[in-house]
């Protein structure tokens, strides 16, 4: 396969690195499960305020990206087109931080109290 020699990078280390790749991965997804699976007592209370605060935090930036758009009447939009163009970066890193808060408290519910 001939590729533009700008974008073959990830291409080229996908297929000559795949199996370790894969192998990494899932070591360190199986050492991620297993810590929160025996996640408890005071750890636990940490990491649930760490991703309620996440949570919380998330939605007041997207509240606070939408405000314009919430002030002209329009309350069932979604999407980063919907924001103001000076707000869009706002709105794409609250979701991202909603997207972490709810990783985290899926998570949470792997481990025994």
């Amino acid at each position: 396969m001939d590729y533009d020699r700008r974008s073959n990078g990830w291409v080229t280390f996908l297929e000559h690195w795949w199996l370790l790749f894969v192998i990494v991965v899932a070591v360190v997804t199986s050492q991620v499960l297993m810590f929160f699976e025996n996640l408890s007592g005071v750890p636990w209370i940490y990491f649930f305020v760490a991703s309620f605060v996440l949570l919380l935090s998330g939605a007041a930036l997207i509240v606070y990206a939408k405000f314009p758009v919430y002030r002209s009447g329009r309350f069932f939009t979604l999407g980063v087109k919907s924001v103001p163009e000076q707000r869009a970066g706002c709105y794409c890193w609250a979701w991202r931080i909603v997207l972490f808060g709810v990783v985290l408290s899926l998570c949470l519910l792997l481990s025994k109290q």
